[in-house]
Formats: C-alpha cells, structure tokens, sequence
C-alpha cells in the first residue's frame, strides 16, 4: 500500500476513512481523491463535512 501524503499540509499521518476519503491527523481535514481531483472537506461542529475555507465564510457572517 502506498503511502498518502495531506494535500493540505503534506503530513503523512493519514488514513482511509472510505471509498476515495482519507483524513489527515495532523491538520484535522478530510480529502478524497477521484481520477486525480483532490478535494479537501473540514469538519464542522455537528460533524457534517464542508468544502475547505466554507466554514470560516459561514463563521464570518
């Protein structure tokens, strides 16, 4: 198994969490990868998965 690397911060303390979806313990950020996209999700507070930086524009309103 190769190892995945945080597109976010580059740490290498990931895990598969689902099909395609890895989640980063060293920036706290889930990410799944499909036919070479990567799209980085951050957790909200009732655990539901928004797109990265949507939960500071949220926050901000």
């Amino acid at each position: 198994m190769e190892e995945l690397n945080c597109p976010l911060c580059g740490g290498n303390s990931t895990g598969k969490v689902g099909n395609n979806q890895y989640y980063c313990w060293d920036c706290y950020v889930e990410f799944s990868v499909n036919h070479n996209k990567v799209t980085i999700y951050e957790l909200a507070d009732d655990g539901t998965l928004l797109p990265y930086g949507e939960n500071e524009a949220v926050k901000g309103r």
